[in-house]
């Protein structure tokens, strides 16, 4: 079978396809990774076939971070999507053409048309439960909202997808969100941390978060300042836009002095360009998995895929949400009990941070059900989960 990955998004929605794409192409199918080509490298690391397509989300985001108002659908304007939505519709089906299936992950609108004009199969993979929508439970105001922004949706692309689908000889579509979710979403993330509800406005078949296994080891200078003292505190704000850098490189020593830990520092996409000073070091980017169990808690975004490896790792942990699904991890943090309530990351300040890792390390019953949780997850698999859905969806179909 052969099978095309088609992905707009930040490294959270690459990494995970990756991972899925591994596990598909251990089971003898042939993988196409279609994303910009930043992730190139990550994908060629894995032995994935890989097709440049779509814009550099990164790029876009360090050239211009203070346009940046709160998640990547508005990092990239109107005008712009339009152009990527259509080029998914217009340019895709010849890059991918010979494909049994079409899996789309992120910004990917336009995708669902380019598998009708193939004629193959469509499934989109979500790794956040908020993307399916509210219930009839929620409460007034965010099914008001819910709804307003499918409505919006459909004002400013339906004319001109309708108007693409029928240059191929196909049928309108009534909803654009209806149309980019597909029929089955494939919600890649765990039950244990953040489960869907069974009557939300989209279907869905629930698998597990795919986590990327590592291809290296941890650097001989982290592995040094690891063995140098106590395990430090892991701070990390992924794709999360950050203008004044100077700035948060000076929290970092005011957040090690008032808090007395030793700091690790994602340079992320802000590109903390810091020395490494006494008890803090500034890494690149690194393997979670390896990391992440030898630390004495995480200050991060929110990402759910770092969300995913830290509840593995057992360490307590707060979240500063930007955008998307950071808030909604913030909220299951606290409600799971592994960390601190905090504030938005606009508002985050020295003596937030603060604040949040002093409760980390202090509070024992963080660090106690962050430890029960990751031994509920031990035998999760989410690739191995989601490689059987695909199966038994496309291949053992006509088996039973």
């Amino acid at each position: 079978m052969i099978i095309a990955c088609v992905i707009l998004g930040t490294r959270g929605d690459v990494q995970p396809m990756i991972a899925l794409a591994t596990g598909l192409m251990a089971n003898g199918h042939e993988i196409i990774i279609c994303a910009p080509s930043e992730h190139e490298k990550l994908a060629r690391m894995y032995n994935c076939p890989f097709i440049p397509f779509g814009p550099e989300i990164k790029k876009s985001i360090k050239e211009n971070p203070e346009k940046q108002k709160g998640g990547v659908a508005v990092k990239i304007s109107p005008g712009q999507g339009k152009i990527f939505i259509l080029d998914q519709i217009n340019r895709l089906p010849g890059l991918i053409k010979g494909a049994d299936l079409i899996l789309g992950a992120g910004i990917v609108v336009g995708v669902h048309t380019a598998a009708d004009i193939l004629n193959v199969p469509y499934r989109f993979v979500a790794f956040y439960p908020v993307i399916l929508g509210t219930t009839k439970d929620d409460p007034l105001k965010n099914r008001i909202m819910f709804g307003f922004g499918r409505r919006m949706m459909n004002l400013m692309m339906r004319g001109y997808m309708n108007k693409a689908r029928t240059k191929y000889g196909l049928p309108p579509v009534k909803d654009i969100w209806e149309h980019w979710l597909g029929d089955d979403v494939v919600l890649a993330c765990d039950k244990e941390i953040n489960a869907a509800r069974e009557n939300s406005a989209f279907a869905f078949t629930q698998t597990g978060f795919m986590l990327l296994p590592s291809k290296t080891e941890l650097p001989r200078s982290v592995e040094d300042f690891l063995n140098s003292g106590k395990p430090p505190v892991y701070i990390g704000f992924g794709s999360n836009p950050i203008t004044k850098v100077e700035k948060y490189e000076t929290w970092f020593r005011q957040i090690r002095d008032a808090t007395g830990q030793r700091l690790i520092i994602s340079k992320g996409w802000a590109g903390f360009t810091g020395e490494n000073v006494k008890d803090i070091l500034y890494v690149e980017e690194l393997s979670f998995d390896l990391l992440f169990p030898r630390l004495a808690a995480a200050i991060y975004h929110g990402g759910t895929g770092t969300l995913a490896a830290l509840a593995r790792a057992g360490i307590p942990q707060a979240a500063f949400p930007f955008m998307g699904d950071q808030f909604d991890n913030r909220k299951q943090i606290f409600r799971l009990g592994l960390g601190p309530d905090t504030c938005d990351f606009k508002k985050i300040s020295a003596e937030a941070i603060s604040s949040a890792i002093t409760a980390c390390v202090s509070n024992d019953n963080y660090l106690k059900n962050a430890g029960e949780l990751a031994r509920k997850l031990e035998n999760s698999n989410g690739v191995k989960l989601t490689v059987q859905y695909i199966e038994e969806k496309f291949i053992n179909k006509s088996d039973g």
